[in-house]
């Protein structure tokens, strides 16, 4: 049945497959509310362990994959606009 955490009913995530060796595997995965420490606790739910976890997108916004962790760099205006598209920023 459906996943719920904290009491409350997850909205259904797309799990892919991308790679998987012996003992690990890659996946790549597409939720759609972004709960507190969602994906790890739904890889606990299933007896997964979480080696590391990388955000590549947010919305139609890609990350930029060229910055180091900890790196920041301002919005573009194309960037700023389709947040605001999709209600992630308020005017």
């Amino acid at each position: 049945g459906p996943l719920s955490l904290d009491g409350r009913r997850l909205a259904p995530a797309r799990v892919e497959l991308v790679s998987r060796e012996t003992d690990s595997a890659l996946l790549r995965f597409v939720i759609h509310e972004g709960k507190n420490r969602q994906i790890r606790r739904m890889c606990a739910h299933c007896g997964l362990t979480v080696k590391r976890l990388k955000r590549i997108r947010e919305g139609r916004l890609l990350l930029d994959r060229d910055l180091r962790p900890g790196q920041w760099r301002p919005l573009t205006q194309a960037e700023v606009k389709v947040l605001r598209e999709e209600s992630f920023l308020q005017e």
